[in-house]
């Protein structure tokens, strides 16, 4: 009896090197010429064994009979074929990855939607031999690395966006920090997405790298401008709450009250006239630009007393409360108390 036949990975149809982990599979589909075959299974990698078109099996590292049994055997003898498909137990494939469209997100801290567009890389593992067979390898001759890249990098990509959204909420990062802590975002989505494809694909990822994060500059600028207006909004409603406070604080105390108010008037009109909103107050002694109407109650400049609209003196301290007009002596019309020329003839009155 001679040596037996022994089917070995060299005889794959591609001509892959052993060495080569980049190629994910090689399949050796040899004619059985003895029934003491043998399978060679290299240390580097695994293989999956298909007898007779439909029976697959997992073999490790080490060299296997074909045949179980004599019913195998006898299948054989009518026509059994095998094939062996082999898979590297460490792969060096790289795939590279980029958004081919922009997607959002939503900045917490300006609440303005930006448009996000990436690219980077990974490694793959074989994580599931068996899910990979049938996902991957199938009826496939030989492995075509260029349609691997492009199938499973598209995928990949499909589920890249949840997944990088997810990390950056996580790690509560803003726009202006994606790019400082890409590599810690990088590693957070290929922990999120290697476990989804060892389980679709059979394939695990590795080194999840992020290379670049892209933002526009107009989507930049929003954001600023929008975090800006956000910080601008809470600061008067802060000042606002403060200054409410103050009025309740003083509201026994009419005087201290309104002279609040007229030194806010003062300080900041915008202020004051969210005060009298939120109070329901009319504006106090004459607001500049605002009307008041007969029998409204005013307060007087000099002592804080209060007084009706209409009156020239004040009751309490005989300020005088409305300044008297200037009479033009050329055509006796009236003018403003501190008018310098007269608005009817134009005649200089001081």
């Amino acid at each position: 009896m001679g040596k037996p036949q022994i089917v070995k990975f060299e005889q794959n149809h591609c001509n892959a090197d052993i060495n080569d982990n980049s190629v994910l599979f090689v399949r050796v589909a040899d004619e059985i010429r003895d029934k003491h075959a043998m399978i060679e299974v290299p240390y580097t990698h695994n293989a999956y064994i298909i007898k007779g078109g439909g029976d697959a099996r997992f073999y490790k590292s080490g060299a296997y009979d074909v045949f179980d049994d004599r019913k195998e055997i006898k299948a054989w003898k009518k026509g059994f074929s095998v094939d062996v498909v082999y898979m590297p137990k460490d792969c060096s494939l790289v795939v590279f990855w980029g958004t081919p469209q922009r997607f959002t997100y939503r900045d917490e801290a300006s609440n303005h939607v930006v448009n996000i567009g990436a690219r980077g890389q990974f490694g793959v593992t074989i994580a599931n031999p068996e899910q990979f067979f049938r996902k991957v390898v199938g009826v496939r001759r030989e492995f075509d690395k260029d349609d691997f890249q492009t199938r499973f990098s598209a995928e990949v990509v499909n589920e890249f966006a949840d997944a990088f959204l997810k990390a950056v909420a996580e790690k509560k990062l803003t726009y202006d920090q994606f790019d400082a802590h890409k590599k810690e975002i990088g590693i957070t989505v290929g922990g999120i997405l290697s476990p989804k494809f060892e389980k679709s694909w059979g394939v695990g990822l590795t080194d999840f790298i992020i290379e670049w994060v892209g933002i526009d500059a107009s989507d930049k600028a929003a954001v600023e401008n929008a975090a800006a207006e956000k910080r601008l909004k809470e600061e008067r409603e802060k000042k606002l709450k403060e200054y409410l406070a103050e009025v309740e604080r003083l509201d026994d105390k009419q005087w201290e009250r309104d002279k609040f108010l007229r030194q806010l008037e003062l300080q900041d009109k915008n202020a004051y006239y969210d005060v009298l909103k939120v109070i329901g107050h009319a504006p106090v002694a004459g607001a500049a630009g605002v009307g008041v109407s007969a029998g409204a109650s005013l307060f007087c400049s000099n002592c804080g007393k209060p007084y009706t609209a209409g009156s020239i003196f004040c009751p309490n301290c005989g300020n005088r409360l409305v300044k008297e007009k200037a009479t033009c002596p050329k055509c006796g019309s009236n003018n403003e108390a501190d008018a310098m020329f007269c608005a009817t003839c134009g005649n200089k009155l001081k």
